[in-house]
């Protein structure tokens, strides 16, 4: 009976094995090694070589500008202004690439995928498909990629990326500096391993999108991991931010609720039964 009970997990390994071994001999030599833990190497703005906020100098439309001043005055007086991650909505593209927290790269012929510890996965289809007729928008979108052999030595060197079909509210970083309200971001990608470090990843990242003035490139680089510990970090889990209505308020360190801005008013309790004292 021992022996019995045995197979079917024993059978499964060797399945699994042969399943795994077949994916690295069809790919081997083929995908670059972009295994391992990557860390951002600059800030978390959007731009690493530039100041978060108004030193961004993005290309924004005067509207856009407008609502970003708003955005930055709200929270100066202690709002999230634009930045409704507060409540912790995913980032989505492009802000997910700042890469807050390590991110893992997981190559395949098919498909790439790019993991968070604090974010939802990326998924980048390099099967030679089209775009989707009757698309689902999500915060990180639908990103089609393909291989580029830069060398003609036999080998990819370059993944390349177009992302649409994303929704929002999304910002491009903390600072909630703003994408267009309409959603019909495009945004285009080179990744791709630094010729003289294999421990340095780039991003080149175009944000083509009606809140700017013109596209918009920035590049992001990451720095390798590769013994990596991998550490879970929830966004919910001891948040004290809670959005009622419009409104964004506090939970105190009593456990009460309180204003997060000065002379903010309370929130519409109505529906609430108000005690006898």
């Amino acid at each position: 009976m021992t022996h019995r009970r045995l197979i079917g997990p024993v059978t499964l390994l060797a399945l699994l094995t042969l399943a795994t071994s077949g994916a690295r001999a069809d790919g081997e030599g083929k995908y670059p090694d972009w295994s391992g833990q990557w860390f951002r190497t600059g800030g978390i703005q959007f731009d690493p070589t530039k100041p978060l906020g108004r030193g961004q100098q993005a290309p924004l439309t005067s509207e856009y500008q407008a609502k970003f001043e708003a955005s930055l005055a709200d929270i100066a007086a202690g709002g999230h202004g634009l930045n409704e991650h507060t409540s912790c909505l995913p980032h989505g593209m492009p802000r997910m690439m700042n890469v807050i927290y390590p991110m893992e790269f997981i190559v395949q012929p098919k498909i790439t995928y790019i993991l968070f510890e604090d974010n939802l996965p990326r998924r980048i289809y390099t099967d030679g498909r089209s775009w989707p007729a009757e698309p689902e928008p999500s915060f990180a979108g639908y990103s089609i990629g393909h291989w580029v052999d830069q060398d003609g030595k036999g080998s990819f060197n370059l993944l390349e990326i177009e992302t649409r079909y994303m929704k929002g509210p999304r910002t491009f970083e903390g600072s909630g500096l703003p994408l267009h309200e309409d959603n019909q971001t495009v945004i285009k990608e080179r990744i791709f391993l630094d010729a003289a470090k294999p421990d340095l990843l780039h991003d080149e990242i175009t944000t083509i999108d009606h809140a700017l003035t013109r596209p918009w490139t920035v590049t992001k680089s990451y720095r390798r991991e590769r013994n990596p510990v991998w550490l879970p970090n929830e966004c919910a889990e001891d948040n004290h931010h809670v959005s009622i209505g419009k409104d964004d308020y506090f939970i105190g360190a009593d456990g009460l609720l309180m204003p997060a801005k000065k002379d903010q008013p309370p929130p519409d309790l109505r529906y609430f039964r108000q005690s006898k004292k």
